[in-house]
């Protein structure tokens, strides 16, 4: 999948067959955090708060891309990646419900994983809950592989999955 920055494509409502409007995945600026925070805490169970979040921003800014509905400016889905032991790291990814399975978080991942490309790193990793049966599947999907286990990683005790992609230059 090409992604190009400041590209808007077309997203379709496929149950009724209507046009729901434009997104815009492009990087991240100071003035959408409020946003970004909505909803990372909206769409993601986390122990997370908003400082949280401020501060992986303020720290990695060049790594968050977000899918903004040209329509009315909102804010839909993100991507906060981060630098973790000399390789690109996916924080945290969201897209509002109404959102979801149209290729936004595909768009945001990628941009994301373009950065990380860009800056010379060889492969990113995340981390996913082990129940998170959605994520885990739209992960593998892109070519992501589970690595191992991490026991109790989650504040309330869920284990997650480790996930590495090995990035093509």
């Amino acid at each position: 999948m090409v992604v190009r920055r400041n590209c808007i494509q077309p997203i379709f409502k496929e149950e009724r067959s209507y046009f729901l409007g434009m997104v815009l995945v492009r990087r991240a600026k100071d003035a959408d955090l409020p946003q970004v925070v909505r909803v990372w805490l909206t769409n993601i169970k986390t122990a997370n708060t908003a400082s949280d979040i401020a501060f992986l921003f303020s720290q990695f800014k060049r790594y968050f891309f977000v899918a903004e509905d040209s329509e009315d400016g909102k804010i839909v889905g993100f991507v906060g990646g981060s630098v973790r032991s000399g390789h690109g790291h996916i924080s945290g990814i969201a897209v509002d419900k109404e959102f979801r399975n149209k290729g936004v978080g595909g768009r945001l991942l990628a941009a994301a994983e373009d950065e990380f490309r860009r800056e010379g790193f060889d492969r990113v990793t995340l981390e996913v809950r082990v129940s998170n049966e959605n994520a885990i599947r739209f992960y593998e999907n892109r070519g992501y592989r589970r690595l191992y286990t991490i026991k109790g990683y989650y504040a309330d005790g869920e284990d997650a999955y480790f996930y590495e992609k090995l990035l093509e230059k």
